[in-house]
């Protein structure tokens, strides 16, 4: 894959994951017992983004370089 479009992947992957968690901490501020953020799916969810953010920005510093 060509590195241009790996870091437009993982920039977009890292802004959707990003808006996702944000909504997911509202709704669970309003309605815990919908459990958003303590479970299975967005464990997964955050350790996808937490990799994608440390990726995107060893890519960037790496260019910076």
């Amino acid at each position: 894959m060509n590195t241009n479009k790996a870091e437009a992947l993982l920039s977009h992957l890292t802004v959707i994951l990003s808006f996702m968690f944000a909504v997911f901490l509202v709704l669970d501020q309003f309605n815990p017992m919908m459990n958003f953020v303590d479970n299975g799916i967005s464990r997964w969810l955050l350790g996808i983004l937490c990799v994608s953010s440390v990726t995107r920005s060893v890519l960037y510093w790496r260019r910076r370089a």
